[in-house]
């Protein structure tokens, strides 16, 4: 269980292929990392960004992987249903999206709000060792559930399915950001008490040809 099992953008995206398959393409998915503070110690906003161009194989899933060292709040620290992150994302949404539909059918760029939420473990989840457990509501288009495993001594990862929506396809732009403190003040993400670089990461996969693609994203932590 090394590194946080937020498929972030997320998102984390987001993170995040999110529909049927009627234009499958190639698979270059981009994804990156940023926190607000990188000083030790310090409790940062995280953002995740994913990316896709048109006529791309969408996402099935998504793992975040944060480094070890970085601490994140057990599941009974938070409040069910507390607000962890916002975010939005940019996307095709039409007819022209659904599996064997026609080439000509509409589609249309939507800008559509995202939320972040803590919820609690399920008995089955408890059992298997899962951490903590969030659920990126993307309105109206999908929901991804996040299971996150690991410890600060080895790291974090979280891992999701994301749930198909033949009526939405590539282009997609998607932000997330995961706020300093849960909307009942728990901080979410603290830094590391020795200063180095560090090395987030999110794997994400094709629900068409099963490509896996992991992307990289180094950052200093400074004293």
């Amino acid at each position: 269980m090394k590194t946080l099992r937020i498929t972030m953008v997320v998102a984390l995206a987001g993170l995040m292929s999110l529909g049927g398959t009627a234009r499958a393409g190639d698979f270059s998915p981009k994804m990156t990392f940023d926190l607000s503070d990188k000083t030790v110690g310090a409790n940062p906003a995280m953002t995740v960004t994913v990316d896709q161009d048109n006529n791309e194989e969408e996402l099935a899933n998504v793992t975040l992987s944060i480094p070890k060292g970085f601490t994140l709040p057990a599941d009974d620290a938070i409040p069910n249903n507390d607000t962890l992150g916002t975010g939005s994302i940019t996307i095709h949404v039409g007819p022209g999206c659904r599996p064997g539909g026609p080439a000509d059918a509409d589609v249309a760029l939507s800008n559509i709000p995202a939320t972040l939420k803590e919820t609690d473990r399920t008995d089955e989840q408890k059992d298997a060792g899962v951490y903590a457990a969030w659920l990126l509501d993307i309105s109206g288009v999908t929901t991804v559930p996040l299971e996150i495993t690991g410890s600060p001594k080895t790291g974090f990862t979280a891992f999701g399915e994301i749930a198909a929506n033949d009526n939405t396809c590539p282009p997609f732009s998607f932000s997330l950001t995961v706020n300093a403190t849960s909307a009942s003040g728990v901080p979410i993400l603290v830094n590391p008490k020795k200063a180095g670089k560090k090395v987030f990461a999110g794997t994400l996969q094709s629900a068409d040809s099963g490509t896996a693609v992991t992307l990289k994203t180094p950052i200093v932590i400074t004293k």
